[in-house]
């Protein structure tokens, strides 16, 4: 069971969720990976890149959430991201880019 909860991070609150649940794509379009169609089951207990894969960001600025998606993230052992969907892979911090884990993506199920 998901559910709404606040966290503190760098002395500042913001909402999260907890737990596994099942989300529509809809904003979070990463082509070829993620379309506006899918449903992403996402981890929201993972505020962490722990493994490669696709993760659930969020950019924040003072008043909250300013944007969210999908991105794909590689441990060479430096953090990298790919930042079009298609391999373009750059050194990432995500502390200095203002982004925050929101959650890891699991499965990404596409309309049949």
């Amino acid at each position: 069971m998901s559910k709404l909860t606040l966290i503190s991070r760098q002395s500042e609150a913001f909402p999260v969720l907890t737990g596994t649940m099942v989300i529509p794509a809809g904003d979070c379009q990463y082509p070829p990976a993620i379309k506006a169609m899918d449903l992403l089951k996402v981890d929201f207990d993972c505020h962490s890149v722990g493994h490669d894969g696709l993760y659930l960001v969020e950019i924040l600025n003072a008043k909250g959430i300013e944007w969210r998606g999908c991105r794909r993230f590689q441990k060479k052992p430096d953090l990298h991201i790919d930042v079009s969907g298609n391999g373009e892979w750059r050194p990432c911090s995500l502390g200095a880019s203002g982004m925050r884990v929101a959650g890891y993506v699991e499965q990404v199920y596409k309309p049949a």
